[in-house]
This record gives C-alpha cells, structure tokens and sequence, in this order.
C-alpha cells in the first residue's frame, strides 16, 4: 500500500512538472512563481521546487534581476531536434514509398543528432523475410553503410571522435585501418553513395546516400537494406540510381539546391 502510494505521488508530482513547464512555454513573456502557482492552482512552494528542478536540468532560465523564469536552452534544443525530425519524416515519405516500390528492399531512413546516427522510419521490402532496424536505434558511425555517408558528408567533426576512439571491428569485414577507411570515405563523397556488406551483420548489406539541408550539410541519410544476395557490393546501377533520385529528392525538399550551395563556397 505504501509503495502504491509513493508511485502514485511520484506520478504526480512529474505530472505537475511538465504542467510548470507548459506555462512557462505558453506565456508569452517571463512569468513568476505566484502567477504560475494561481494558474495551475497550486502553492508557490511547490511551483518553485518544480523550478528548481526544471532550473537543474537547463529546461528553464531565471532572470536573475525580476526574479522571473523563461525556457531554458535545453527546451529550445529539444523542440527543435522533434521540429527537425518531423520535418524529415514530412519530406521523405513519398521518396521512401516510391523507393521502396521501385527496388522492393526496405528502406531506412535516419538523422544526424549531434554525434549520433539515429534511424527514424523503417520501411520493409516485399520480401518475406523483413530485414529492417528498429526505429529509434542509434548506428554504429564506422560499421554501416549509413555510418560512413554521414562521416563522409557532414561538416560537423564526427570523424576525429570516430577515431580516437577506435575503429573497433564488429565482423570480420569492418573496416579498422585508419588508411583503408579513409579511402572508403574518400570513395563515399565522390559518388555519392556507399555499400557496408557484411560489416555489421553477416549476410546483410545496405547502399546508403546523404539527406542534405538547405546549407548543403548532412541531416540525415536513406538507405535500402537487404540481404547481400539482393543488395551486392557492386549494387546494380538501377539500385543505385534509384537511391540517388530520392536522396535529392527529399534534399530538394529540406530546401537543398546544388548550384545555389556551390554559389555561397568561398
């Protein structure tokens, strides 16, 4: 009975953080503590060590001169990594659907956030057997073909964190020397795309390309996955054509335009 009750509070007192968080977010200036606790119907006491807490974890800002609280930048960093995520989603569904179809492989799509690599939509192939990855599953950065397009597009130094940390092999295949690795993105960035075959999962291979931005950075990346019988070292040009088309696609539609980006390097 004890712990029911402990749980019961516990959810209530989260509940009731989100509730200070949402009345900071909906007003349109500073508010206080009073002005929240009227609203919410609470005592000022408990308002404040909501605060406190949400203060703590960077979810709000106090001014320190009027005593009043505003979002904090960890609030701002996560309505925009959902703003961002949702925006991706909204502008490969047709490509992935088209992709999809066309190649008959499951499709994955992912975004770069911060130094990881994490898988948004999965689309299954017609195939019986679904080969795919789970969404909201972060990729190995060295050992995937998805990986490796964002080591080798992105303008963000994910590359010198790779390596000091170690190209680990997780199969026989994964590419550990430095040299060797190197070269593969060297490969990636002048075609446009890259394979992994065998170098996460045996018997599994994915042909990846980049999802870029209006600035012409990587945001994310789509790939079709399948088996190494289907998607080959060597993909088909078919494969590979197809892939191209609906990475432009869905960069065309984040706001990507070639020879305006070219137009803005010094």
């Amino acid at each position: 009975m004890d712990i029911k009750t402990r749980s019961d509070g516990s959810v209530k007192s989260v509940q009731l953080a989100f509730d200070v968080l949402e009345a900071v977010a909906a007003s349109q200036e500073e508010v206080g503590v009073s002005e929240l606790a009227a609203h919410l119907g609470t005592t000022k006491g408990t308002v404040f060590r909501h605060l406190q807490t949400l203060m703590e974890r960077g979810y709000v800002d106090q001014n320190q001169t009027s005593s009043r609280y505003k979002l904090g930048m960890r609030s701002y960093f996560i309505g925009q990594t959902a703003a961002a995520r949702i925006e991706i989603l909204s502008a490969s569904t047709e490509a992935v659907s088209a992709l999809r179809d066309e190649i008959g492989e499951t499709v994955v799509v992912s975004a770069l956030r911060g130094t990881s690599l994490i898988v948004l939509r999965t689309v299954f192939g017609k195939s019986t057997l679904e080969i795919g990855v789970r969404e909201g599953s972060e990729l190995v950065l060295h050992g995937t073909a998805q990986g490796k397009i964002a080591l080798a597009f992105s303008r963000k130094p994910l590359l010198q964190g790779v390596l000091r940390k170690g190209l680990e092999p997780i199969t026989e295949h994964t590419i550990t020397d430095p040299a060797a690795f190197d070269k593969e993105l060297q490969l990636a960035r002048a075609q446009g795309y890259v394979t992994a075959a065998n170098q996460e999962t045996f018997g599994i291979n994915a042909l990846a390309a980049p999802i870029l931005d209006q600035t012409g950075d990587l945001v994310g990346t789509i790939a079709i996955v399948g088996s190494v019988q289907n998607i080959k070292h060597d993909p088909s040009h078919k494969q590979v054509e197809a892939l191209l088309k609906a990475s432009l696609r869905i960069s065309w539609n984040l706001g990507y335009d070639k020879m305006t980006v070219s137009g803005r390097q010094p």
